[in-house]
């Protein structure tokens, strides 16, 4: 009989790091469902271990405190949404085509509950109150998903579709507050906003606003 070999030293590093990635992703997710049920201060690093199903301490070991967790937990929260727009990404064109998809994927993600729209319209919420000690985290958050808007808006001005005169932070900025404040009236009344309905005409005000006119017939 042939000898069996064992496993070298480097499969048995790569199954450490897979099961240490798959406890934090589960950890992230038990944090934002929390924070998506009860907001982000009354939560405590125990409380996401056990909602995760592993010890108390576990979140603690991870993230080391409240404040790793959160920035732990922007980076979940943009990169599921982010998942989504990769996915749809190769059907736009760069520049306009490509900021009216963001937007259109932004209105009309598939998870019902909106979980991680709740979780972030809590932490954005709370992070605006006095004192707050996550407003640093979200406004870095926050920037780089202006940064990402921006770029579509830069891309689109270099072809000629979005004109000159358009500034790509400040249009960003509009179009972010514009999207999340209309989740937070969406998440408010749901039975009574028709946000397809929303989407379709944000999509026209987008393109009213910022794509270069056509000329005119003389």
């Amino acid at each position: 009989m042939e000898p069996v070999e064992k496993p070298t030293q480097p499969t048995a590093r790569r199954t450490q790091i897979e099961r240490r990635a798959e406890a934090e992703q589960r950890l992230l997710i038990a944090a934002r469902q929390i924070v998506a049920r009860k907001g982000w201060v009354g939560m405590t690093l125990s409380e996401v271990g056990e909602e995760a199903g592993y010890s108390r301490g576990l979140a603690t070991h991870h993230f080391g405190n409240k404040a790793g967790l959160l920035r732990a937990l922007a980076g979940f929260v943009n990169a599921t949404f982010m998942a989504l727009v990769e996915a749809r990404s190769p059907q736009w064109r760069p520049g306009l085509d490509a900021l009216k998809g963001f937007v259109s994927t932004y209105l009309s993600r598939p998870d019902g509950d909106w979980v991680n729209t709740r979780a972030l319209l809590a932490l954005m919420s709370e992070a605006v109150t006095q004192d707050s000690e996550t407003v640093q985290i979200l406004a870095e958050y926050n920037h780089s998903v202006m940064e990402h808007l921006a770029g579509y808006i830069r891309e689109g001005i270099d072809t000629g579709e979005i004109r000159a005169q358009v500034d790509p932070m400040a249009s960003a900025l509009l179009i972010l507050g514009t999207l999340r404040g209309m989740m937070l009236q969406f998440l408010l009344d749901p039975a009574g906003i028709d946000l397809k309905l929303l989407r379709t005409q944000l999509l026209m005000f987008i393109e009213h606003a910022l794509a270069t006119l056509p000329p005119a017939h003389v």
